[in-house]
């Protein structure tokens, strides 16, 4: 199944900007996801009400342009089958908005409603559906209590076992990655959520998911740069309980995971490769496990690098001294690298100069 879009990209940014504007004035937030992708939907929608979080989210189908207004003013569109099996099993309730630039109008329609109470137009038709909903500055109080009528539903045990084989659909990415979207959205206040991703972490290995699983363990052991607000705040004891769980099965392999996400940016403040770095440090014996894959000559160049950052850093907390012994040790076996040696001759000057490498 695909839910590829072709649409201009410039009538879609219209219709997005119109959303987001709306949706964060009401101190909601708003999160796009990248149209250069293949998922289906636009952007997704987690509810803040009277300034506290609601842990609801929904997914957006954002369509935008005059083409969607039909006689009469009324606004919709035509889907098909495929569209409407996906959006009918979808691990999140789905919403389509239409905007219209033109009139400066938008509408909304509930589609998972919609199919519930049309179950046979998932495999018959008609495929039309209308947006009937104003959506306003003046509606938008509406609109968010309707959607929050999911929350209960959504995060009951039949839903979290939906999020969690949706999350296992390695083989479609749409689904694999709204899997994990539910899982954070609605049950991130479960242990049975973070053991089941922080175990599933290096089968994700090359996934498309890897990335956005990786910003969303780091939260477990957080780090400076993570913007903390009520929609991603999770209870203490369970992630005390989680981060127990990657010190126990947080191993090499998944080590290689991780690092193969860090890209050019590196390892700078808000870049992914400090999530990676948060995530590492919650590793048992993180000096020995970097230094061995630093040393490992099967490995990229960029992978090996960020190895000696983080065998280092973890060395010097123990002193100056252990972690200038274990350079040492890697300056040796990694003899015929030049650039690789340059960083273990850098992190060892700072070391004795400074008597610390500072890496934010």
């Amino acid at each position: 199944m695909t839910t590829k879009r072709k649409r201009s990209q410039a009538t879609s940014r219209d219709g997005i900007n119109f959303v987001r504007t709306l949706v964060e004035r009401h101190n909601c937030t708003f999160q796009e996801i990248d149209l250069q992708n293949d998922l289906g939907n636009d952007a997704y929608v987690e509810f803040v009400a009277e300034e506290s979080a609601t842990g609801c989210c929904v997914a957006l189908q954002i369509k935008s342009g005059s083409s969607y207004r039909a006689a009469g003013g009324r606004y919709g569109f035509q889907s098909d089958s495929d569209h409407f099996e996906y959006w009918a099993s979808h691990t999140l309730p789905v919403l389509a908005i239409i905007v219209d630039p033109e009139a400066s109008r938008a509408a909304w329609v509930d589609i998972t409603d919609h199919l519930r109470r049309n179950p046979a137009a998932v495999k018959e038709g008609p495929f039309s559906i209308y947006a009937d909903q104003g959506f306003s500055a003046s509606s938008f109080a509406e609109f968010r209590q309707h959607c929050l009528t999911y929350l209960d539903p959504y995060s009951r045990e039949q839903n979290f076992g939906r999020a969690l084989t949706a999350f296992a659909d390695r083989a479609d990415n749409e689904r694999c990655f709204d899997g994990l979207r539910a899982l954070f959205a609605f049950h991130r206040q479960q242990v049975a959520t973070w053991y089941y991703l922080i175990s599933c972490l290096s089968n994700c290995q090359g996934h498309r998911v890897l990335r956005p699983l990786v910003a969303c363990l780091c939260h477990i052991p957080a780090h400076g740069d993570i913007f903390w607000s009520q929609q991603n705040i999770i209870d203490a004891e369970v992630r005390q309980e989680a981060l127990r769980l990657m010190h126990q099965l947080f191993d090499r392999r998944d080590a290689l995971t991780m690092l193969s996400v860090i890209d050019d940016s590196g390892i700078d403040r808000g870049t992914i490769g400090q999530a990676v770095h948060a995530l590492v440090d919650t590793m048992a014996d993180v000096p020995a496990v970097m230094e061995s894959i630093a040393i490992d000559q099967s490995q990229s160049e960029r992978v090996r690098h960020s190895a000696i950052l983080f065998a280092t850093d973890s060395a010097q907390w123990q002193s100056p001294a252990v972690a200038l012994d274990l350079l040492d040790r890697i300056r040796v076996s990694i003899a015929s690298d030049d650039e690789l040696r340059a960083v273990v001759d850098w992190l060892a000057g700072d070391l004795m100069q400074y008597g610390r490498v500072s890496f934010y």
